[in-house]
Protein backbone atom coordinates (compact mmCIF):
# COMPACT_ATOMS: atom_id res chain seq x y z
CA UNK A 1 0.00 0.00 0.00
CA UNK A 2 2.74 2.50 0.86
CA UNK A 3 4.67 1.35 -2.14
CA UNK A 4 1.74 1.96 -4.38
CA UNK A 5 1.06 5.52 -2.61
CA UNK A 6 4.70 6.48 -3.46
CA UNK A 7 4.73 5.66 -6.74
CA UNK A 8 1.48 7.53 -7.22
CA UNK A 9 3.14 10.72 -6.09
CA UNK A 10 6.03 10.38 -8.52
CA UNK A 11 3.91 9.81 -10.94
CA UNK A 12 1.68 12.35 -10.71
CA UNK A 13 4.98 14.65 -10.09
CA UNK A 14 6.33 13.46 -13.23
CA UNK A 15 2.86 15.39 -14.99
CA UNK A 16 3.06 18.04 -12.31
CA UNK A 17 2.43 20.28 -15.69
CA UNK A 18 -1.51 19.08 -16.83
CA UNK A 19 -2.16 18.30 -13.46
CA UNK A 20 -1.39 21.86 -11.70
CA UNK A 21 -4.35 23.00 -14.00
CA UNK A 22 -6.25 20.63 -12.28
CA UNK A 23 -5.30 20.86 -9.14
CA UNK A 24 -5.62 25.00 -9.67
CA UNK A 25 -9.53 24.17 -10.95
CA UNK A 26 -9.97 22.04 -7.43
CA UNK A 27 -8.58 24.48 -5.47
CA UNK A 28 -10.89 27.07 -6.77
CA UNK A 29 -13.72 25.32 -5.89
CA UNK A 30 -12.70 24.42 -2.27
CA UNK A 31 -11.98 28.27 -1.98
CA UNK A 32 -15.75 29.38 -3.18
CA UNK A 33 -17.09 25.76 -0.94
CA UNK A 34 -14.99 26.85 2.35
CA UNK A 35 -15.46 30.84 1.77
CA UNK A 36 -19.37 30.59 1.78
CA UNK A 37 -19.35 28.18 5.02
CA UNK A 38 -16.66 30.21 6.88
CA UNK A 39 -18.60 33.89 5.95
CA UNK A 40 -21.77 32.75 6.75
CA UNK A 41 -20.85 31.52 10.09
CA UNK A 42 -18.43 34.74 10.83
CA UNK A 43 -21.63 36.76 9.59
CA UNK A 44 -23.66 34.77 12.28
CA UNK A 45 -21.06 35.48 14.88
CA UNK A 46 -20.64 39.34 14.66
CA UNK A 47 -24.81 39.75 14.08
CA UNK A 48 -24.77 37.92 17.67
CA UNK A 49 -21.63 39.68 19.06
CA UNK A 50 -23.70 43.45 18.03
CA UNK A 51 -27.20 42.39 20.28
CA UNK A 52 -25.12 40.74 22.82
CA UNK A 53 -26.72 41.69 26.20
CA UNK A 54 -29.62 43.02 25.08
CA UNK A 55 -32.85 41.09 25.99
CA UNK A 56 -35.61 43.23 24.15
CA UNK A 57 -35.60 46.20 21.30
CA UNK A 58 -38.49 48.41 21.16
CA UNK A 59 -39.37 50.11 18.16
CA UNK A 60 -42.91 51.81 16.75
CA UNK A 61 -44.80 48.78 15.24
CA UNK A 62 -43.30 47.05 12.04
CA UNK A 63 -41.48 44.60 10.69
CA UNK A 64 -39.43 42.69 13.36
CA UNK A 65 -36.68 42.49 10.83
CA UNK A 66 -36.58 45.91 9.80
CA UNK A 67 -36.50 47.09 13.64
CA UNK A 68 -33.57 44.62 14.13
CA UNK A 69 -31.89 46.28 10.81
CA UNK A 70 -32.15 49.81 11.30
CA UNK A 71 -31.72 49.77 15.38
CA UNK A 72 -28.55 47.74 15.63
CA UNK A 73 -27.01 47.12 12.49
CA UNK A 74 -28.07 50.85 10.89
CA UNK A 75 -29.28 49.45 7.44
CA UNK A 76 -32.56 50.92 5.49
CA UNK A 77 -34.43 53.15 7.63
CA UNK A 78 -37.21 53.46 10.40
CA UNK A 79 -40.30 53.98 9.05
CA UNK A 80 -41.78 55.84 11.88
CA UNK A 81 -40.31 56.71 15.51
CA UNK A 82 -41.60 56.12 18.90
CA UNK A 83 -42.32 59.19 21.93
CA UNK A 84 -39.85 59.55 24.13
CA UNK A 85 -42.06 59.26 27.35
CA UNK A 86 -42.28 55.61 26.60
CA UNK A 87 -38.83 55.50 26.85
CA UNK A 88 -39.11 56.84 30.76
CA UNK A 89 -42.16 54.15 30.90
CA UNK A 90 -40.09 51.30 29.96
CA UNK A 91 -37.27 52.38 32.34
CA UNK A 92 -39.58 52.64 35.06
CA UNK A 93 -41.17 48.68 34.73
CA UNK A 94 -39.78 46.61 37.69
CA UNK A 95 -38.75 43.95 35.41
CA UNK A 96 -36.62 46.29 33.25
CA UNK A 97 -32.77 46.40 34.43
CA UNK A 98 -31.34 49.49 32.08
CA UNK A 99 -33.22 51.13 29.02
CA UNK A 100 -30.91 52.82 26.35
CA UNK A 101 -32.88 54.96 23.39
CA UNK A 102 -31.28 55.31 19.98
CA UNK A 103 -31.92 58.21 17.84
CA UNK A 104 -30.83 57.87 14.19
CA UNK A 105 -31.26 59.73 10.65
CA UNK A 106 -28.17 62.04 10.65
CA UNK A 107 -24.76 60.72 9.18
CA UNK A 108 -20.48 61.59 8.53
CA UNK A 109 -19.54 60.89 5.46
CA UNK A 110 -22.00 58.26 4.40
CA UNK A 111 -21.36 56.39 7.77
CA UNK A 112 -24.46 56.62 10.61
CA UNK A 113 -24.66 58.90 13.59
CA UNK A 114 -26.51 57.46 16.84
CA UNK A 115 -27.91 59.60 19.45
CA UNK A 116 -28.00 57.87 23.05
CA UNK A 117 -27.15 57.96 26.10
CA UNK A 118 -23.61 57.12 27.79
CA UNK A 119 -25.37 53.88 28.85
CA UNK A 120 -24.72 52.61 25.78
CA UNK A 121 -21.04 51.96 26.22
CA UNK A 122 -21.66 50.09 29.19
CA UNK A 123 -24.50 47.65 28.22
CA UNK A 124 -23.87 46.97 25.14
CA UNK A 125 -21.74 44.58 23.58
CA UNK A 126 -21.13 41.89 25.62
CA UNK A 127 -20.63 41.64 29.47
CA UNK A 128 -17.95 44.38 29.62
CA UNK A 129 -19.40 46.69 27.49
CA UNK A 130 -17.83 48.49 24.53
CA UNK A 131 -14.24 49.59 25.51
CA UNK A 132 -12.66 53.21 24.85
CA UNK A 133 -8.80 52.85 23.14
CA UNK A 134 -8.62 56.65 24.08
CA UNK A 135 -10.71 59.31 25.62
CA UNK A 136 -14.34 58.48 27.52
CA UNK A 137 -17.75 58.98 26.71
CA UNK A 138 -18.94 62.16 25.72
CA UNK A 139 -19.91 64.62 28.93
CA UNK A 140 -20.36 67.70 26.67
CA UNK A 141 -23.51 68.39 24.72
CA UNK A 142 -21.65 68.41 21.25
CA UNK A 143 -18.73 65.86 22.26
CA UNK A 144 -18.75 62.91 19.71
CA UNK A 145 -17.79 58.89 20.46
CA UNK A 146 -16.24 57.42 17.54
CA UNK A 147 -16.11 53.73 15.94
CA UNK A 148 -12.59 52.25 15.62
CA UNK A 149 -12.57 51.86 12.12
CA UNK A 150 -14.36 55.08 11.29
CA UNK A 151 -11.38 56.89 13.31
CA UNK A 152 -8.90 55.28 11.41
CA UNK A 153 -10.22 55.72 8.16
CA UNK A 154 -10.56 59.52 8.52
CA UNK A 155 -7.89 59.79 10.48
CA UNK A 156 -9.55 61.29 13.53
CA UNK A 157 -8.45 61.58 17.08
CA UNK A 158 -9.36 62.93 20.80
CA UNK A 159 -9.94 66.62 20.31
CA UNK A 160 -10.35 66.85 16.60
CA UNK A 161 -13.61 68.05 15.40
CA UNK A 162 -16.13 67.01 12.59
CA UNK A 163 -19.33 68.54 11.04
CA UNK A 164 -22.43 66.18 10.60
CA UNK A 165 -24.77 65.78 8.03
CA UNK A 166 -28.32 65.90 8.20
CA UNK A 167 -29.59 62.81 7.05
CA UNK A 168 -27.99 61.31 4.09
CA UNK A 169 -27.96 64.20 2.37
CA UNK A 170 -25.02 65.93 1.02
CA UNK A 171 -23.13 69.29 0.54
CA UNK A 172 -23.40 72.77 2.29
CA UNK A 173 -26.57 73.18 2.82
CA UNK A 174 -27.45 70.19 4.28
CA UNK A 175 -24.37 69.87 7.06
CA UNK A 176 -24.61 71.51 10.75
CA UNK A 177 -21.28 73.11 10.54
CA UNK A 178 -22.99 75.71 12.75
CA UNK A 179 -22.65 73.49 15.64
CA UNK A 180 -19.75 71.44 15.00
CA UNK A 181 -18.74 68.30 17.28
CA UNK A 182 -15.26 67.60 19.59
CA UNK A 183 -14.23 63.86 19.40
CA UNK A 184 -14.23 62.49 23.41
CA UNK A 185 -13.14 59.06 22.69
CA UNK A 186 -12.23 56.65 20.15
CA UNK A 187 -13.72 52.84 20.77
CA UNK A 188 -11.68 49.62 20.23
CA UNK A 189 -12.47 47.26 17.83
CA UNK A 190 -15.58 45.29 18.02
CA UNK A 191 -16.04 43.46 14.82
CA UNK A 192 -20.01 45.06 15.10
CA UNK A 193 -21.60 48.08 13.20
CA UNK A 194 -20.30 49.90 16.34
CA UNK A 195 -16.93 50.13 14.42
CA UNK A 196 -18.49 52.44 11.86
CA UNK A 197 -20.71 54.82 13.67
CA UNK A 198 -20.54 57.77 15.39
CA UNK A 199 -22.01 58.48 18.66
CA UNK A 200 -23.60 61.60 20.17
CA UNK A 201 -25.73 62.52 22.85
CA UNK A 202 -29.44 62.49 23.06
CA UNK A 203 -29.53 66.43 23.54
CA UNK A 204 -26.65 67.26 21.19
CA UNK A 205 -28.31 65.32 18.46
CA UNK A 206 -31.67 67.38 19.43
CA UNK A 207 -29.64 70.65 19.83
CA UNK A 208 -28.28 70.88 16.17
CA UNK A 209 -31.92 70.17 14.51
CA UNK A 210 -33.26 72.86 17.00
CA UNK A 211 -34.60 75.30 13.32
CA UNK A 212 -34.87 72.09 10.86
CA UNK A 213 -38.33 71.90 11.32
CA UNK A 214 -39.32 72.19 7.57
CA UNK A 215 -36.17 69.71 6.71
CA UNK A 216 -33.85 72.37 5.62
CA UNK A 217 -31.05 73.98 7.52
CA UNK A 218 -32.34 77.90 9.50
CA UNK A 219 -30.66 80.89 7.64
CA UNK A 220 -29.58 81.72 11.40
CA UNK A 221 -27.81 79.23 14.19
CA UNK A 222 -30.40 78.95 17.08
CA UNK A 223 -27.88 76.56 19.00
CA UNK A 224 -25.50 79.75 19.45
CA UNK A 225 -28.54 81.77 21.18
CA UNK A 226 -29.01 78.67 23.74
CA UNK A 227 -27.15 78.90 26.94
CA UNK A 228 -25.18 75.46 28.06
CA UNK A 229 -27.92 75.13 31.32
CA UNK A 230 -30.70 75.27 28.20
CA UNK A 231 -28.92 72.81 26.11
CA UNK A 232 -28.41 70.49 28.72
CA UNK A 233 -31.80 69.98 29.14
CA UNK A 234 -33.06 69.12 26.15
CA UNK A 235 -34.53 65.96 25.53
CA UNK A 236 -36.26 64.53 21.94
CA UNK A 237 -39.67 63.98 21.44
CA UNK A 238 -39.15 61.10 19.65
CA UNK A 239 -36.44 58.34 19.48
CA UNK A 240 -36.06 55.41 16.87
CA UNK A 241 -35.64 52.96 19.01
CA UNK A 242 -34.54 51.47 22.76
CA UNK A 243 -32.47 48.72 23.89
CA UNK A 244 -33.99 47.10 26.87
CA UNK A 245 -31.98 44.79 29.81
CA UNK A 246 -33.87 43.02 31.97
CA UNK A 247 -33.42 41.74 35.39
CA UNK A 248 -33.87 38.34 34.52
CA UNK A 249 -34.06 36.82 31.35
CA UNK A 250 -37.05 34.56 32.59
CA UNK A 251 -39.05 37.97 32.85
CA UNK A 252 -38.84 38.76 28.94
CA UNK A 253 -42.40 37.62 27.91
CA UNK A 254 -43.68 39.04 30.52
CA UNK A 255 -41.41 42.06 30.25
CA UNK A 256 -42.69 42.27 26.32
CA UNK A 257 -46.48 42.35 27.40
CA UNK A 258 -46.05 44.93 29.60
CA UNK A 259 -44.11 46.83 26.83
CA UNK A 260 -46.29 46.83 24.10
CA UNK A 261 -49.59 47.50 26.72
CA UNK A 262 -47.81 51.18 27.16
CA UNK A 263 -49.13 52.94 24.17
CA UNK A 264 -52.28 51.35 23.14
CA UNK A 265 -50.56 48.81 20.80
CA UNK A 266 -48.45 51.08 19.06
CA UNK A 267 -45.04 49.81 20.24
CA UNK A 268 -43.55 46.59 19.40
CA UNK A 269 -40.46 44.70 21.40
CA UNK A 270 -38.72 42.50 19.79
CA UNK A 271 -36.55 38.95 21.21
CA UNK A 272 -33.31 39.81 19.12
CA UNK A 273 -32.16 35.96 19.10
CA UNK A 274 -35.15 34.83 17.68
CA UNK A 275 -35.33 38.14 15.11
CA UNK A 276 -32.34 36.80 13.70
CA UNK A 277 -33.01 33.61 13.62
CA UNK A 278 -35.95 34.86 11.42
CA UNK A 279 -33.35 37.00 9.03
CA UNK A 280 -31.05 33.66 8.70
CA UNK A 281 -34.44 31.66 7.25
CA UNK A 282 -35.02 34.71 5.12
CA UNK A 283 -31.12 34.20 3.58
CA UNK A 284 -31.27 30.67 3.68
CA UNK A 285 -32.35 30.49 0.13
CA UNK A 286 -29.39 32.61 -1.14
CA UNK A 287 -26.92 30.71 1.08
CA UNK A 288 -27.98 27.52 -0.33
CA UNK A 289 -28.13 28.99 -4.02
CA UNK A 290 -24.38 30.18 -3.42
CA UNK A 291 -23.45 26.66 -1.99
CA UNK A 292 -25.17 24.73 -4.93
CA UNK A 293 -23.10 26.93 -7.46
CA UNK A 294 -19.91 26.15 -5.28
CA UNK A 295 -20.75 22.62 -5.41
CA UNK A 296 -21.58 22.89 -9.00
CA UNK A 297 -17.99 24.28 -9.41
CA UNK A 298 -16.41 21.45 -7.24
CA UNK A 299 -18.51 18.31 -9.43
CA UNK A 300 -16.98 20.22 -12.53
CA UNK A 301 -12.96 20.07 -11.00
CA UNK A 302 -13.61 16.53 -10.24
CA UNK A 303 -14.85 15.22 -13.20
CA UNK A 304 -11.66 17.28 -14.81
CA UNK A 305 -9.68 15.19 -12.91
CA UNK A 306 -11.37 12.08 -14.16
CA UNK A 307 -11.04 13.49 -17.81
CA UNK A 308 -7.32 14.28 -17.19
CA UNK A 309 -6.82 10.93 -15.97
CA UNK A 310 -8.73 8.96 -18.41
CA UNK A 311 -6.60 10.95 -21.44
CA UNK A 312 -3.53 10.05 -19.72
CA UNK A 313 -4.00 6.03 -19.81
CA UNK A 314 -4.15 5.56 -23.30
CA UNK A 315 -0.54 7.53 -23.35
CA UNK A 316 0.43 5.27 -20.15
CA UNK A 317 -0.52 1.92 -21.36
CA UNK A 318 3.33 0.92 -21.74
CA UNK A 319 3.70 1.90 -18.18
CA UNK A 320 1.00 -0.02 -17.12
CA UNK A 321 2.56 -3.10 -19.10
CA UNK A 322 5.47 -2.82 -17.37
CA UNK A 323 4.00 -2.78 -13.65
CA UNK A 324 2.33 -5.79 -14.80
CA UNK A 325 5.57 -7.13 -16.34
CA UNK A 326 6.56 -6.76 -12.74
CA UNK A 327 4.11 -8.61 -10.80
CA UNK A 328 1.79 -5.95 -10.23
CA UNK A 329 -1.94 -6.93 -10.18
CA UNK A 330 -4.79 -5.30 -12.07
CA UNK A 331 -6.61 -4.27 -8.76
CA UNK A 332 -3.00 -2.94 -7.70
CA UNK A 333 -3.22 -0.52 -10.51
CA UNK A 334 -6.46 0.37 -9.96
CA UNK A 335 -5.46 1.57 -6.65
CA UNK A 336 -2.66 3.16 -8.09
CA UNK A 337 -5.07 5.32 -10.00
CA UNK A 338 -7.14 5.65 -7.44
CA UNK A 339 -4.22 7.34 -4.89
CA UNK A 340 -3.06 9.41 -7.71
CA UNK A 341 -6.59 11.40 -8.03
CA UNK A 342 -6.65 11.98 -3.85
CA UNK A 343 -3.26 12.76 -4.21
CA UNK A 344 -4.18 15.91 -6.70
CA UNK A 345 -7.53 16.60 -4.68
CA UNK A 346 -5.53 16.41 -1.74
CA UNK A 347 -3.23 18.97 -3.05
CA UNK A 348 -6.21 21.45 -4.32
CA UNK A 349 -7.63 20.77 -0.73
CA UNK A 350 -4.83 22.33 0.87
CA UNK A 351 -4.21 24.49 -1.56
CA UNK A 352 -7.63 26.26 -1.79
CA UNK A 353 -7.62 26.36 2.51
CA UNK A 354 -4.65 28.56 1.97
CA UNK A 355 -6.37 30.63 -0.61
CA UNK A 356 -9.02 31.31 1.31
CA UNK A 357 -6.69 32.54 4.59
CA UNK A 358 -4.85 34.70 2.12
CA UNK A 359 -8.03 36.07 1.42
CA UNK A 360 -9.30 36.32 4.61
CA UNK A 361 -5.97 38.52 5.86
CA UNK A 362 -5.70 41.01 2.41
CA UNK A 363 -9.71 41.72 2.60
CA UNK A 364 -11.13 41.59 6.12
CA UNK A 365 -10.55 44.83 6.77
CA UNK A 366 -12.92 45.34 3.63
CA UNK A 367 -15.50 42.64 4.66
CA UNK A 368 -15.52 44.20 8.21
CA UNK A 369 -15.85 47.94 6.74
CA UNK A 370 -18.41 46.99 4.09
CA UNK A 371 -20.74 44.26 5.56
CA UNK A 372 -20.00 44.80 9.40
CA UNK A 373 -18.48 40.95 9.57
CA UNK A 374 -15.46 39.85 11.43
CA UNK A 375 -13.31 37.46 9.36
CA UNK A 376 -10.06 36.30 10.51
CA UNK A 377 -7.88 33.13 9.42
CA UNK A 378 -8.41 30.09 11.12
CA UNK A 379 -9.20 26.37 10.83
CA UNK A 380 -12.02 25.21 9.62
CA UNK A 381 -15.05 24.61 11.56
CA UNK A 382 -17.07 21.31 11.55
CA UNK A 383 -19.40 22.47 8.17
CA UNK A 384 -15.82 22.95 6.64
CA UNK A 385 -14.37 19.91 7.56
CA UNK A 386 -17.25 18.04 6.23
CA UNK A 387 -16.82 20.10 3.26
CA UNK A 388 -13.45 18.76 2.49
CA UNK A 389 -13.94 15.09 3.58
CA UNK A 390 -17.02 15.17 0.88
CA UNK A 391 -14.54 16.68 -1.51
CA UNK A 392 -12.41 13.59 -1.15
CA UNK A 393 -14.91 11.58 -1.63
CA UNK A 394 -15.81 13.36 -4.12
CA UNK A 395 -12.77 12.26 -5.45
CA UNK A 396 -12.71 8.70 -5.05
CA UNK A 397 -15.92 8.55 -6.93
CA UNK A 398 -14.26 10.86 -9.69
CA UNK A 399 -11.65 7.89 -9.95
CA UNK A 400 -13.90 5.07 -10.13
CA UNK A 401 -14.14 5.22 -13.80
CA UNK A 402 -10.57 5.87 -14.80
CA UNK A 403 -9.61 2.65 -12.18
CA UNK A 404 -12.07 0.68 -13.88
CA UNK A 405 -10.30 1.34 -17.24
CA UNK A 406 -6.74 0.88 -15.51
CA UNK A 407 -8.00 -2.76 -14.60
CA UNK A 408 -9.81 -3.60 -18.09
CA UNK A 409 -6.38 -2.09 -19.79
CA UNK A 410 -4.00 -4.01 -17.53
CA UNK A 411 -5.98 -7.48 -18.29
CA UNK A 412 -6.09 -6.66 -21.68
CA UNK A 413 -2.67 -6.03 -21.90
CA UNK A 414 -1.63 -9.03 -20.09
CA UNK A 415 -3.15 -11.16 -22.44
CA UNK A 416 -2.11 -9.25 -25.39
CA UNK A 417 1.06 -6.83 -24.67
CA UNK A 418 1.20 -3.97 -26.60
CA UNK A 419 3.62 -3.97 -29.49
CA UNK A 420 6.24 -0.91 -30.05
Amino acid sequence: MKLWLQLAAQSAWARRGPLSLVVAAISVAVFLVLAIAQLRQDARDSFADAVSGVDLIVGARASPTELLLYSVFHLGRPVRSMAYEHVEAIAKLESVAWAVPVQLGDSYRGYPVVGTSPLFFEKTGGPGGLAFASGKAFSDVFDAVLGADLAKRFSLNTGDSLVLTHGKGEGLAQDHSDRPFTVSGVLQKTGTPADNAVFISLAGFEAIHIGWEFGSKPRESVVAQLSAEDLQALTPSQVTAVLVGLQSRIQVFSARRAIEGLAGGRLMAILPGVTLDELWQLMRTIENTLSLMAWLVAVSALLGVAATLLIALGARRKELAIFRALGARPSQLSLFVVFESVLVCLAGLVLGWLLLQLAVLGAGDWVRNSFGVMVSPRLPDAQGWAAMLGLLFMSVLASVVPAWRAFRLSVHDGLHPPTV
